[in-house]
């Protein structure tokens, strides 16, 4: 087995223990009735779903953008070659 599968399998077992450690805190604060501090917990975990998303939404806006912009530029090259080639018929 690869060094890097060994690697891969110990994330994963890591990921599972965390959600497992999550849903196990999530089960002991409900059974102690503390569903003021799991209102707090899951507010503070939608605002950082909510942030993920933006800066997700601003990178994708940016790709947007720097392709829309090299669009213009060819374009513009193209007509502008357009214009050199039509001037140099006239000229010549």
């Amino acid at each position: 087995m690869r060094y890097q599968d060994k690697i891969k399998i110990q994330r994963r077992r890591r990921r599972k223990f965390f959600w497992l450690l999550v849903a196990a805190s999530v089960c002991a604060l409900l059974y102690q009735e503390q569903v003021a501090v799991l209102y707090v917990i899951s507010t503070l975990a939608i605002c950082a779903l909510m942030i993920v998303v933006v800066f997700w939404n601003l990178e994708i806006r940016d790709a947007e953008m720097q392709a829309a912009s090299i669009r213009e530029s060819a374009a513009e090259i193209s007509t502008n070659s357009r214009e050199l080639s039509r001037r140099e018929r006239r000229v010549g």
